[in-house]
């Protein structure tokens, strides 16, 4: 099943590109898709979603299919889902 990433601010410009799509086996969860993207993408973009021990950072939010997702509660994604990650942005 397809699954797309979607990066937002300094993630995006960390991986190269706002959508990243990924083919995950039928039962992965939106937590197998993060981690499998966080494998495959640059070192800069690995560490803005993932502490060196390999836990979340803990201010990433995610939505998958425009509903939050907690880290510690796995969901199933399904063909066609959209994982948002969005990550802190700064302005003033």
């Amino acid at each position: 099943m397809k699954v797309t990433i979607q990066c937002f601010a300094q993630l995006a410009r960390a991986a190269g590109a706002n959508d990243h799509v990924r083919e995950l086996a039928e039962g992965a969860t939106a937590q197998d898709a993060l981690r499998e993207f966080a494998e495959s993408t640059t070192a800069e973009a690995r560490a803005l979603l993932f502490t060196e021990a390999g836990e979340l950072q803990p201010t990433i939010l995610l939505f998958l299919d425009d509903e939050p997702l907690l880290w510690s509660k796995p969901r199933a994604a399904s063909d066609g889902s959209s994982l948002f990650v969005a990550t802190p942005i700064a302005g003033g």
